[in-house]
Formats: structure tokens, C-alpha cells, sequence
């Protein structure tokens, strides 16, 4: 395992000398592009006529409710779920730990995630991606079975190389609220970043589809969501995953290894400076 790592390291190293020279070229270009705007005092082009609304205040709690959520134990227990105008999920163990001002038990950033209500469409889309391993039993590592569900209403959150997440709800009116939050924070996680109109963005975007294109891959822009870090993980994952598959040393059947891997690839990418 040790040794499929320093082999993973590596490739990532590579990826990144090659990913450098072309994201520092694009970020000249772009810092000059800026101070000619600059120096011709050129207005931004206004592409709507409608003023957007004012975003809120970071801190503003935008839903706070008592949820049932699937958790590590593989258990549904009931906790206190706040979301902020960060668009960040926070899990809470109940609302007298929120109340007291405990951290929470974990944060999620539903960055590329999709939202589904029926199990069958969830195994759908893992199924859809079961090309990732070779084992027909990994089906037992997702969803939570049915029976034992405490409502009607379930909503299946899938994440890409991460662990997904599963709420349940015995009033259809509290999942649609839900879900609409939750469809906000996706939204707001995959573009907000993207949006900023600065130099590094920028010359990151266009970095990104150059080095695609160098590599062959034309059709990147679903890789595009979420910051410069998860943008250029997923880009290396992606470009790098055919080499994967070929050493069971590295990429096993998905028992949460894939997902370790990502996290083992999110260290050293984002250990790496352009």
C-alpha cells in the first residue's frame, strides 16, 4: 500500500510540473490584460439588466431544523442541521449543543453534489459509476436500507470521491425545503468561486482548459465546479484515473479506498504552489 502511494505521489508530482508553467504564463497574461483595463479606465460590460441582489451576510442562518441523518454507525439519529450564508452544511448533535456553541460535528460543502429522493435513482448513479472497481458487492457500502427508515421521505446526497450523505423526513413539505436549501448550497459551492473576476481566477480557468486540451480532453467543464484546489484535484483524478485502475495497489474495489485515495491526492495537490 505504502509503496502504491509513493507511486500515486509521483504521478501527481508530474501532473503539477506540467500544470505550472502554463497556469503562471495565463496568469501573465491576465495581469496584463488587467492593467490595460486599467490604464484605458474601460467599465465592466454589464451582460443583465436586472441588479442582482445584494448577497447576505456570511453569517445570516438561512435553515435550522432537526433532521434525521444517516451517520457513520449506520444508524439514523436525529440532528440539528444550521446552514449559513456560507452555504456550508453544519451538522450539530442537538440544538443544546448549538446553543451552547460546540462545534459541530462535521461540516459539509456539498461541492458537485447531486440531490436524489428514491433509492432507485441513487443506485442508478452509483451503478453508473461502478467502472471504478471490480467488486459486484459494493452496493452494501451505499445506501441505507429501507426498512428501518424513520419516514417516507428520503433524500440521498451524492458527492464525487467523498462519502455520500442520506436525510430522511416524515413530512414531504419539510423535505422540499429542504431539498431547496440543499440545491442552493450545491449551486452556490460549484459557481461562487468560479464567478470572481481576479487575476488567479482567471488565469486558472483558462490554465485548466489548456492543459485539457494538451491532454486530449476537450469535454473538462464538469470538472469545473468548486475552488481552484477541488478544480484542479479533479482534474488530475480524472486524467490520471486510467492509470489508476491499473494497479490494485492503488485504486481497489470501492470500500472507501477510492475515497481515501482522493483525500491522499487532495494533501498532495494542494501541497504544490504554481
Amino acid at each position: 500500500m505504502i509503496s502504491g502511494l509513493c507511486c500515486l505521489a509521483g504521478q501527481v508530482d508530474e501532473k503539477m510540473k506540467e500544470f505550472a508553467p502554463i497556469y503562471r504564463k495565463q496568469y501573465s497574461l491576465a495581469y496584463l490584460s488587467q492593467i490595460r483595463d486599467e490604464f484605458e479606465q474601460r467599465k465592466e460590460e454589464r451582460t443583465q439588466f436586472l441588479k442582482q441582489r445584494a448577497s447576505p451576510e456570511p453569517g445570516k442562518v438561512l435553515y435550522e431544523e432537526n433532521v434525521h441523518c444517516f451517520d457513520d454507525s449506520r444508524r439514523w439519529k436525529v440532528r440539528y442541521i444550521v446552514i449559513r450564508a456560507t452555504y456550508v452544511l453544519e451538522c450539530y448533535e442537538s440544538y443544546k449543543t448549538f446553543l451552547k456553541g460546540s462545534a459541530p460535528l462535521h461540516r459539509l460543502m456539498p461541492t458537485g453534489g447531486t440531490i436524489l429522493t428514491t433509492e432507485e435513482k441513487y443506485m442508478e448513479m452509483i451503478d453508473h459509476k461502478m467502472w471504478l472497481c471490480c467488486d459486484a458487492d459494493v452496493q452494501e457500502d451505499f445506501a441505507p436500507p429501507v426498512v428501518g427508515m424513520p419516514g417516507q421521505f428520503p433524500v440521498y446526497l451524492r458527492l464525487p470521491y467523498r462519502q455520500d450523505f442520506y436525510f430522511c423526513f416524515r413530512d414531504e413539505n419539510f423535505q422540499v425545503e429542504f431539498i431547496s436549501i440543499l440545491s442552493d448550497c450545491v449551486r452556490h459551492q460549484n459557481k461562487d468561486f468560479l464567478k470572481k473576476k481576479t487575476c488567479e481566477v482567471k488565469a486558472f480557468l483558462k490554465a485548466i482548459q489548456l492543459y485539457g486540451q494538451k491532454k486530449g480532453q476537450y469535454e473538462s467543464w464538469d470538472m469545473l465546479t468548486g475552488s481552484d484546489v477541488r478544480v484542479r484535484l479533479s482534474t488530475v483524478w480524472n486524467l490520471s484515473n486510467a492509470a489508476y485502475r491499473q494497479s490494485h495497489s492503488i485504486v481497489s474495489p470501492i470500500t472507501g479506498n477510492v475515497t481515501v485515495n482522493y483525500q491522499y491526492i487532495t494533501y498532495v495537490s494542494a501541497s504544490h504552489t504554481y
